[in-house]
């Protein structure tokens, strides 16, 4: 209740566009997550589309042709699984390749035996990539575990990138090029932005800020381990 806050800063897992329009609290807010809203609300997100490119370029650039990717959605376009799917086949156009619908597999959940499921069915139905682009780092990180159990070798048969940069993308048996937000600068945005409003200092329209991102290659792509360490759990990446 706005008597009990001055301010919000959340993140929305489940609401829709919907719920945050019927808010009738007036205390300003600002959202977190990278789901695109059209709710009158400053939001804080990465730019899905853009990341998700620069991680299949990579892959591009490392010879791969037949880019998979795992954890599609099929459902609610402002989705970030959406968004980075649209990034992936926007990324295949534009190097000149055919993206194979038949290298998508959606998933159930977001989590390491859906990786390692959707890598299961894939192998199953004949449909061997050359590469992963995995919607985020537990399901890239199930994908590898199939891999594994399968005989094939990260990065030398299938190269795989996540996305997100959790602790465990950086201490696995093989460590995992993943896109790594830039979570200060998300937090730094946000409260930024709040204490704008609070303040009155801004009576602009709601807008969509992107912060940064950096792509970390490992070496499920061919990299090294120079930022396995404590305390690299953040990128240096500007401000978009």
């Amino acid at each position: 209740r706005s008597h009990v806050i001055d301010g919000l800063i959340l993140s929305p897992i489940h609401l829709e566009t919907a719920d945050l329009v019927a808010r009738q609290e007036t205390s300003p807010l600002v959202l977190l997550g990278e789901r695109e809203y059209e709710a009158p609300y400053d939001q804080i997100a990465i730019d899905n589309v853009a990341a998700a490119r620069e991680a299949v370029r990579h892959l591009v650039g490392l010879g791969r042709r037949r880019i998979a990717f795992l954890g599609s959605r099929t459902d609610r376009e402002r989705q970030p699984a959406h968004l980075r799917l649209r990034g992936w086949r926007e990324e295949l156009v534009a190097a000149g390749l055919e993206p194979a619908e038949t290298l998508i597999v959606a998933t159930d959940g977001y989590g390491r035996s859906d990786g390692a499921a959707a890598m299961s069915a894939l192998l199953d139905r004949g449909e061997r990539p050359d590469a992963v682009f995995a919607y985020n780092d537990l399901i890239a990180l199930g994908a590898m575990r199939t891999l594994t159990e399968r005989g094939l070798r990260v990065p030398d048969d299938i190269a795989v990138v996540g996305f997100d940069d959790i602790e465990e993308s950086r201490f696995g048996a093989i460590s995992l090029t993943t896109v790594a937000p830039d979570k200060h600068a998300i937090a730094r945005l946000a409260v930024d932005r709040l204490v704008e409003r609070l303040s009155g200092r801004s009576d602009s329209e709601p807008r969509r800020i992107s912060p940064g991102y950096e792509l970390v290659v490992r070496e499920s792509t061919g990299g090294g381990r120079t930022d396995a360490r404590p305390g690299a759990d953040s990128p240096s990446a500007p401000v978009a």
